[in-house]
């Protein structure tokens, strides 16, 4: 008998593939915060019926990425500073168990990835890439949580952080953050990692973190004050 046939990997459903299509979108801002979301111009741009569609924007209401009113219609998002306050904690907590663990455990792999992240990041600054930059960037703290080795918190992490990657490339693209100064705190945190500073690390990565709020409140307050001159 032969025993190295290799195992069926389960069909991805096409609800599931419309979801992960219409997250991407979210995420990298082609379909912008706050945007109306049309069942059947997203079924004629995917190619596929209202069903899948449908039960996709139920799925990604469920992680937070969309507001769906049964009057109103579905529409992408528009944070709350709670909301974002919240999810900053989260992402936190997350972030730096993970990175505890990566430096005391596979320091030259977490090394290797945040090299790889921030060199992409750099060349996205170079090209003035925003979109670019947000990539290397996700890429930079999804090695944190991977090389973590946990798997419980990998999961917990890519089924909560969708709107926080979505704002972040909000603020990046729509608002224009700074990226100058996120780029010299990645760098910092790299320094903190090689020479296996672990406290320091952690806080490196919480003050990052909390950027994103600190970001969101300035933005909010300019488009206030805009409005009221």
């Amino acid at each position: 008998m032969d025993r190295t046939l290799k195992k069926i990997e389960p069909a991805i459903s096409l609800t599931e593939e419309t979801a992960d299509r219409l997250r991407d979108a979210i995420i990298w801002g082609e379909l912008p915060l706050g945007c109306k979301l049309s069942e059947q111009r997203l079924a004629d741009m995917l190619g596929v019926s209202r069903s899948p569609v449908r039960d996709a924007l139920a799925a990604l209401q469920s992680e937070g990425l969309v507001k769906v009113s049964p009057k109103r219609g579905s529409f992408v998002f528009t944070p709350d500073l709670k909301v974002v306050d919240d999810l900053c904690e989260h992402r936190c907590i997350l972030e730096t168990a993970s990175l505890r663990k990566a430096i005391s455990s596979s320091r030259d792999l977490l090394l290797q990835g945040l090299g790889l992240a921030v060199a992409a990041m750099e060349k996205a600054v170079a090209d003035l890439d925003r979109p670019g930059f947000t990539k290397g960037d996700i890429e930079f703290h999804n090695t944190i949580i991977t090389c973590g080795g946990n798997r419980s918190i990998a999961v917990t992490y890519r089924r909560t952080i969708s709107p926080l990657m979505a704002l972040r490339t909000h603020l990046f693209v729509s608002m224009n953050d700074a990226l100058d100064r996120s780029m010299d705190e990645h760098l910092e945190l790299i320094e903190a990692c090689r020479r296996g500073q672990v406290d320091e690390a952690a806080a490196l990565v919480e003050d990052h973190i909390y950027h994103l709020s600190e970001a969101y409140r300035a933005a909010l307050a300019k488009e206030t004050l805009q409005k009221a001159v």
